[in-house]
């Protein structure tokens, strides 16, 4: 087999002596590079990745909801301060566990309060002959 292509002169050297291109050689560009995507993304890709859950927001959500109060109000407290460092998702469950452990207890103890003042009350009200 032969190759009909012309020889490819060595980089920088002209054979007529012009500074014109030589229109039989081939030309060496750098690789064009891809336009970036503007439209929408193809079916069952998303454009972007979504961040990440917080774990112990989610956590303490269920903990709140479980009744264990107070470490749903610190694990809370803890997610709210990891999630302003990671800018992970789940700032809002982290506040409705803090709101909800807080709100809890402090009913757990107004109850309390209510069931020894009512026992006190009872038993002042008796009189032994």
């Amino acid at each position: 087999m032969t190759d009909n292509t012309p020889p490819v002169p060595p980089a920088g050297s002209n054979p007529s002596g012009q500074n014109a291109p030589q229109y039989g050689a081939p030309q060496y560009n750098a690789p064009q590079q891809q336009a970036p995507g503007y439209g929408a993304p193809a079916y069952g890709q998303s454009g972007q990745t979504n961040p990440k859950w917080n774990v112990l927001s989610i956590v303490s959500i269920a903990g709140a909801v479980l009744g264990f109060n107070i470490i749903a109000a610190i694990l809370g407290f803890i997610a709210l301060n990891q999630i302003k460092k990671t800018g992970e998702q789940g700032k809002v469950l982290a506040i409705i566990a803090i709101v909800l452990g807080i709100l809890s207890l402090i009913i757990i103890i107004i109850a309390v309060i209510a069931f020894f003042a009512a026992l006190s009350a009872g038993v002042s009200t008796y009189e032994t002959y």
